[in-house]
C-alpha cells in the first residue's frame, strides 16, 4: 500500500498551480515512473482549473479538495468541490476540423490522453470527479503516510509556483515581411497564460506588419490547455494576416499536448532551428520565384 496526500484548496490559479507541484513530488516519492508524471500534473491542472474558472468563478472564499493516492499499480486524484452539478465524462470527444478555429476545448481531451479511467458522481450536493492511472508494478515508497494540507487563507506570491519568463525579439526578413521570436521559459498553465496573451496581443496590436511569430520552446517544461489556447488566438490572428505561428525545440512532454493540435492550418512545428531554417530559406525561394 502507498502514500495518501490531501489538500484543501482556495479556488485561485495560484492554487492549483501549487497542487500540481504537490503533485509531482508526491508522485516521485510514491516512484511513479517519471514519463507519467508529466500526465498526472497535467489532469490535475485541468480539472482543478475547471473548478477554480467555471464552478467558483475564481472567488478565492471558496475552498476545493484534491487527494491524491497511490495503490500497487495505481495512482488516483480525486477532486471535489460544491459548485453547480458537473458531469465532464459526457463531454464529447473534440475532433478537430481541417480549418479550426475555434482556440478551446482541448482540456478534456487533454485529460483523457493521460488517464485510464475517468469517474464522475454527484455525492451530498458535491461534484465527485476520480481519475485513475495505471502507473505499473514498481514497489510505492515503503514509508505509508497520509499528509493533510491545509491552504492559508491569504494564497502565496507568484514567485513560489511555476514561473514563466518571456522574451520578445522582432526581426525583419529580407523581403520586407516582419516577424517575432518569443522564447518561452518554465510553465505556461491557467496562472501564466493571461501574462503572454496579454504581450502578445500588445505585439501584434503595435506591430500590423508581423505575419509570422516562432516560438522557442526548448526551455518550456510544462504547458496545459489554457497555454494552447493563448497559442491558438495568436495563430488566428497570425492566420488573418496571411501568416502563421511556428514553434520550434519542443521537448518530448510538450510534443505530446502539441499533437492535439499539429493538424491545424497556420501551424507548423520543427524538431530544431536547423529544421525550421531549411524550410524559411525554401519559403523565401518562392517569395523571389513569385
Amino acid at each position: 500500500m502507498g502514500g495518501r496526500m490531501t489538500l484543501e484548496l482556495h479556488a485561485t490559479p495560484e492554487e492549483v498551480m501549487q497542487a500540481v507541484e504537490r503533485l509531482e513530488a508526491f508522485a516521485r516519492s510514491e516512484r511513479v515512473p517519471e514519463p507519467m508524471i508529466f500526465g498526472l500534473m497535467l489532469a490535475l491542472e485541468e480539472c482543478a482549473s475547471n473548478i477554480v474558472n467555471h464552478a467558483y468563478r475564481r472567488d478565492a472564499s471558496q475552498m476545493f479538495q484534491v487527494i491524491l493516492a497511490r495503490d500497487r499499480e495505481t495512482f488516483t486524484i480525486e477532486l471535489r468541490d460544491h459548485g453547480p452539478a458537473f458531469d465532464p465524462t459526457r463531454i464529447t470527444r473534440r475532433a478537430a476540423q481541417a480549418d479550426d478555429d475555434d482556440p478551446g476545448g482541448w482540456g478534456i481531451e487533454l485529460v483523457r490522453r493521460n488517464t485510464d479511467e475517468m469517474h464522475y458522481a454527484r455525492e451530498s450536493a458535491e461534484n465527485v470527479l476520480r481519475l485513475r492511472r495505471n502507473v505499473g508494478s514498481a514497489q510505492p515508497a515503503e514509508n505509508d503516510f497520509q499528509t493533510i494540507v491545509s491552504k492559508p487563507s491569504k494564497p502565496k506570491s507568484k514567485g513560489q509556483t511555476m514561473p514563466l519568463e518571456i522574451k520578445i525579439q522582432k526581426d525583419v526578413a529580407s523581403q520586407g515581411a516582419t516577424g517575432a521570436t518569443v522564447k518561452l521559459k518554465g510553465s505556461l498553465d491557467t496562472m501564466t497564460s493571461p501574462d503572454l496573451e496579454q504581450q502578445l496581443g500588445d505585439l501584434l496590436k503595435s506591430e500590423s506588419k508581423i505575419t509570422d511569430i516562432v516560438f522557442d520552446l526548448e526551455q518550456l517544461k510544462f504547458v496545459s490547455s489554457a497555454g494552447l489556447r493563448v497559442f491558438g488566438n495568436t495563430r488566428k490572428q497570425l492566420k488573418e494576416r496571411n501568416g502563421q505561428a511556428v514553434f520550434v525545440n519542443l521537448q518530448p512532454q510538450i510534443q505530446e499536448v502539441f499533437d492535439i493540435m499539429r493538424s491545424l492550418p497556420g501551424i507548423a512545428i520543427f524538431k530544431d532551428v536547423a529544421e525550421l531554417d531549411k524550410y524559411l530559406a525554401a519559403r523565401q525561394r518562392s517569395y523571389t520565384q513569385k
